[in-house]
Order: C-alpha cells, then sequence, then structure tokens
C-alpha cells in the first residue's frame, strides 16, 4: 500500500474505492471526449485525470477512521489476481431525450471486477460503511447533465483498431474535492498480489 498523508484535513472527507484507468487510455479517452464536447448536450464532462470505475462509494469519513479502513483495503485486494478490462460500447442513464450520464460499458473479465467489487464491501462493512442498495454496475462515467431535449444519439467509443484494454492490478483509494479541476485526490494505492 502507498500512502499519502493530508495534514490540512482535520474535517470529514468524501471517499470512494475505485479502479484507476493506465493514463494512456485516460489520454485517449480525453482527446476523444474533448472532440465530442462541440456537439453534444451534456454540461458536465469528466476531467481526463479523474476516470475510473468506481467499486465502492464509502461518503463523509472522518480522518480518524482512514488507518483502519486502509488495513483492510490492503488485506482484502493483496487475495486478488490481476485481471483485464476493456472498454467497450456506450450508454446512458436517464430519459432517453434527457440523460443524466453518458457512459462507456466495461467488458473483458467481469466475474474477476464483480468479485472485487464484493470484497471491497465485505471488508468495508465491519468498519460500518455500507453498500449500495442498487445492483453494482459497472461503467466509466464520460459525461453528465444533458441540457438536449430531442433524443439523444450516442457516439462511437474510441475509433481503434481493438477495444481500449488495460490490466487491473491495483486499486485506489480517493478523496473528492467538490468543485474542484480535477476533482479526486489519490489518498492511497493497493496492488494486488
Amino acid at each position: 500500500m502507498t500512502a499519502f498523508t493530508n495534514n490540512y484535513a482535520k474535517e470529514a472527507q468524501r471517499l470512494f474505492v475505485a479502479v484507476p484507468l493506465p493514463d494512456r487510455l485516460k489520454s485517449a479517452l480525453g482527446a476523444w471526449s474533448r472532440e465530442l464536447r462541440a456537439s453534444s448536450p451534456f454540461r458536465k464532462w469528466t476531467e481526463e485525470a479523474d476516470l475510473h470505475v468506481t467499486l465502492q462509494f464509502l461518503g463523509d469519513t472522518e480522518p480518524n477512521r482512514l488507518p483502519a479502513l486502509q488495513a483492510a483495503l490492503a488485506a482484502a485486494i493483496g487475495r486478488i489476481e490481476p485481471f483485464r478490462l476493456v472498454l467497450q460500447g456506450m450508454g446512458t442513464f436517464g430519459r432517453p431525450e434527457q440523460p443524466r450520464v453518458l457512459w462507456a460499458g466495461i467488458g473483458g473479465e467481469l466475474d474477476a471486477l464483480r468479485g472485487l467489487q464484493r470484497t471491497i464491501v465485505e471488508a468495508t462493512a465491519p468498519l460500518g460503511f455500507q453498500a449500495e442498495e442498487r445492483p453494482y454496475s459497472p461503467h466509466l462515467t464520460i459525461a453528465r447533465s444533458s441540457t438536449g431535449t430531442a433524443s439523444f444519439s450516442l457516439p462511437q467509443l474510441l475509433r481503434t483498431d481493438a477495444p481500449p484494454a488495460w490490466q487491473v492490478n491495483e486499486i485506489v483509494l480517493y478523496r473528492t474535492h467538490m468543485h474542484q479541476r480535477p476533482m479526486y485526490e489519490t489518498i492511497a494505492r493497493f496492488p494486488m498480489r
């Protein structure tokens, strides 16, 4: 585990656990999304540096809970083998004429990803963190808050010869800084075995 101390944070921190994307994939997605912005009805676009696949939202967390949380995550992730994910397809959440979220789909070793997500939820439950009630739906958020009034046509995801893939070999504990760009700060990284 690589930890980052944050001496100025004395108040609760909004935290979540996620699978990071490699920098090369973040750069490609960043360039692609910048091209889309001129012709798309979305108001908020995910910063290139902030791209990730969420595993568990932890919510507002007191700083004195961080050591136990980091220990639990390190112990849980140390039993997980690396696996491969692929970006594939596009979709939206919300009404077709005004979607709330534009997302890229996740493929590849989805059983391993879902197993990882369950492991994280189980590791954090004894510390008082709760799982979401809705089923886990892995995706990569590209944009939010459509302003359109007509049906939205999904763009093609990254015009490449092969679907963009990467090896998942770590998870990250992130802190959210609302209204900042980029919005997410790495608190700690946890390598898989």
